[in-house]
Parts: structure tokens; sequence; C-alpha cells
């Protein structure tokens, strides 16, 4: 009980905190990646803007060799770490957050992926959701292709693969850690 007083409180406390010190964020990282094809020449932009920081856009967009978009996010920062909001200068915590999606962005690949199981089945191995049917989920396995793995909000996140037919980049799985009894 105690607890949840002080944690009211101090999510009472905070807004008014952050509203009398507003900081702006204005990071931008740029890398080379591998997300057409495992040969491509892509570029990730990572890009936190906005005035305050805790109201800034995190985009996400990768480009291939000739330019053109192939990826697209964008979501509100406050979404992809919550906890920030507490922190008087907010700019160290958007630098690692733009830094840490271009580092680990990209650490496996379809091969990789674990055997198709029923939803629970896999959910409860990987804490993550397919959402493509069976039969692309097994076909993607067999065939190395690049994943783009990132935040998709609090404590949330999805698993992107380029699709070849529509020249973009497709979710096939998004995950999450859902605890038991949460309300």
């Amino acid at each position: 009980m105690w607890v949840k007083l002080a944690l009211i409180s101090l999510v009472a406390v905070a807004p008014l905190a952050i509203a009398q010190h507003p900081t702006g964020c204005d990071v931008k990282r740029e890398a080379p990646v591998a997300f057409v094809s495992e040969e491509a020449q892509d570029t990730l932009t990572v890009s936190v803007v906005g005035n305050p920081c805790n109201e800034a856009t995190v985009t996400l967009r990768i480009k291939d060799k000739h330019n053109r978009e192939v990826y697209l996010y964008e979501g509100i920062l406050i979404d992809h770490l919550p906890f920030i909001i507490y922190e008087p200068d907010l700019q160290p915590l958007v630098t690692f957050f733009a830094e840490k999606v271009i580092r680990d962005g990209f650490i496996r690949t379809t091969v990789d992926l674990p055997a198709w199981e029923p939803v629970e089945d896999y959910y409860e191995s990987t804490n993550d959701i397919i959402i493509v049917p069976e039969s692309e989920y097994t076909d993607l396995t067999r065939v190395r292709k690049p994943i783009f793995w990132h935040a998709a909000g609090d404590a949330t996140w999805v698993h992107v693969v380029y699709d070849s037919a529509t020249g973009y980049g497709r979710i096939i799985m998004r995950g999450g850690v859902f605890r038991p009894g949460a309300q």
C-alpha cells in the first residue's frame, strides 16, 4: 500500500518538475546496414527530435542504396522509454537510445528464428507473437534475410524483414513482456 502511495506521489510531482525544466532533444545517428538483403548497402537513421525532450518524436528510417525509403517507424519517445521522464537531463539517455538501436537492431537473420509453434507455446519460449501465416514464417526460416528488431512502445518490440514483393519492410512478429494478472 505504501509503495503505491509513494509511486502515485512521484507520478503526480514528476510532471511539475518536467514543466519547470524542459530540455529539447535533437539526436540523429546514421549507420550502414544490410536490410534489403545481406549484401545490401542500406542506411539506418535514428532521430529523436522535440522540445521538451519527453515529448520528442522517435523516427527510425531505412533507405536503400538508391535513397528510397524501405522502412519507416515513428513514435513518441515517452512511449519507448517511459522511465526517462524523471531524469533532469534527457540528452545522454536519448543518445544512448539512438546508439543502441543502431548497435542492436540487426543481430540476427530469419534462419536464426526458432521453428513455428502455436501462439501460446511460441510466446512462452520467446516473448514474441508471430503475425504472419505459418507457411510464410516457415518459408522465412529457410532463407537468410536480415531482421530489424526495435522497440515499439513500453516493453514492446517488432521484428521487421524486407518484403521484395512490396519493396518495403514488413512486421513478421510483435513481442512484449506481459505480466500475468497485470491490469
